[in-house]
């Protein structure tokens, strides 16, 4: 059957998987298709009842805010400002003993100041903004139209049950962290994106792909696939289709990639989901998550890792490429 890729709008024959919900081992299943185009793996049809896939034991609803009281609170907070701006001296040394989260440190690749006006667009319950206030951070805020109501997670600091076009001011830095896989229409949030830049603003995107040795290897077992919630496993390709079409340019792109790939992998490849006790009873040895870890860093150096950190900026707007005939 003849399929229209939704990114590069070229028609074609496409290689198609079945793939089946894991996380909760539900098993309901999913045909994807992969373009061969851009290499875009998409599910053919979005469900009716998506947000039955969002059940209320989902994870990222019970992100929790971050402490900020305490002094070792204060020295985390001096790492994590020393991973998004590049500055302090303590803040360097903790980084060599324990090193920041990688959504925090990806914001050191735009040289983010404290003053920086920051959006974070799709955060849930805000638990990253937390962390950002902890290090210094005062300009923040959250958007995200899946909140029940807005919520204010430390005092001043709130996330706003909005959507991004609802959103008013302009911003120097827009953040979408493993946002975009799960959006119907991808190419116009990049586009609202652009709207709310300041001059010189960046977009931070973080997201898996299908340009990596994890889906090659594990395939509907890879557990970033995550059926039907990932909508859209994307790659070099499409990203740069989609930041062209909403005049963005990709100025910066990077793997961040964990073992993970390897440990919800291998999970799912033995039938075991990640949600609920037989997962939490199923432990790898030291050993096997030393390897993992190895072989997670040698991937992102080859840039092979299953998770992509990409730096947007104003660029040309271009028309995305014409359908080809079927």
């Amino acid at each position: 059957m003849i399929y229209r890729c939704k990114i590069c709008l070229r028609n074609g024959d496409y290689k198609t998987w079945l793939a089946q919900e894991k996380m909760f081992g539900w098993g309901d299943s999913f045909e994807y298709i992969e373009c061969e185009h851009c290499g875009c793996v998409q599910i053919r049809e979005v469900p009716a009842n998506l947000g039955r896939y969002y059940p209320p034991n989902y994870y990222s609803f019970h992100l929790q805010p971050y402490p900020t009281a305490g002094l070792r609170r204060w020295i985390a907070g001096r790492r994590d400002r020393y991973a998004a701006t590049g500055r302090g001296i303590l803040g360097r040394l903790m980084a060599n003993i324990r090193p920041a989260r990688t959504d925090v440190a990806s914001l050191g690749a735009v040289a983010a100041s404290l003053d920086a006006r920051i959006l974070d667009l799709g955060c849930g319950r805000g638990q990253l903004l937390t962390i950002l206030h902890r290090a210094g951070f005062r300009n923040i805020q959250g958007v995200d139209p899946f909140l029940e109501h807005d919520v204010e997670v430390l005092p001043g600091l709130y996330v706003r049950k909005k959507r991004l076009s609802e959103v008013e001011e302009s911003f120097d830095v827009i953040m979408l962290h493993h946002v975009i896989e799960h959006l119907e229409n991808p190419a116009q949030i990049l586009a609202d994106c652009r709207l709310k830049l300041s001059p010189g603003g960046k977009i931070i995107l973080r997201y898996p792909t299908a340009d990596s040795h994890a889906w090659e290897h594990y395939r509907q077992d890879w557990v970033q696939l995550d059926a039907p919630r990932h909508l859209f496993l994307h790659t070099r390709a499409s990203i740069e289709i989609l930041a062209q079409s909403a005049g963005l340019k990709i100025e910066r792109l990077w793997c961040d990639s964990s073992y993970f790939q390897f440990t919800g992998s291998e999970l799912y490849r033995r039938g075991i989901p990640l949600a609920g006790d037989k997962a939490g009873s199923h432990t790898f040895t030291k050993k096997e998550l030393q390897r993992y870890s190895a072989e997670a860093k040698r991937l992102n150096k080859l840039g092979r890792g299953d998770q992509v950190v990409a730096v947007l900026g104003p660029g040309t707007r271009r028309r995305p490429p014409l359908a080809a005939k079927s």
